[in-house]
């Protein structure tokens, strides 16, 4: 009896230092999720951030970053002040749908106009431990102005 008791405090003793030590830093919150895939929507769309940047917020950056360089010099650009996340709904732990709004520039102390007469749909990606923007929502957003990469 006195060895069971022994066993079950060791067990015990054992499952909360693991449960302290968590998974290594693999999780997160959902919060803390939802604000890593609102700052890479922010940054993503931000004409002000160079494309060295833009590569490591998007899906594949790498890949499509002659794409990206060729959007860069899209007059139509002149005419954007970023993005805004309005709603974000997490599918697992490396997922997630959103609606979000492209915005123009800043203008004094207004809030910057929205340019979209409705939320886009979107979407968002864990790769490589970081939240980026998906590939797909990038093409969708070119095809609207007729064009693809």
């Amino acid at each position: 009896m006195r060895a069971l008791r022994a066993f079950t405090v060791v067990v015990l003793g054992l499952g909360f230092v693991a449960a302290a030590c968590g998974s290594g830093g693999s999780s997160e919150s959902p919060a803390r999720a939802k604000s890593k895939i609102t700052a890479a929507y922010a940054d993503f769309f931000n004409p002000s951030k160079p494309l060295s940047q833009k590569t490591a917020l998007i899906e594949n950056g790498n890949t499509i970053a002659p794409c990206l360089q060729t959007q860069a010099t899209n007059p139509q650009l002149e005419q954007l002040g970023g993005a805004q996340v309005v709603d974000i709904t997490l599918q697992g732990s490396d997922r997630a749908a959103l609606k979000f709004n492209l915005i123009g520039p800043a203008q004094g102390t207004a809030p910057p106009p929205t340019l979209t007469p409705a939320p886009f749909n979107g979407s968002a990606i864990k790769q490589n431990g970081s939240w980026k923007v998906t590939q797909q929502t990038f093409n969708s957003l070119l095809s609207l102005g007729g064009t693809h990469c």
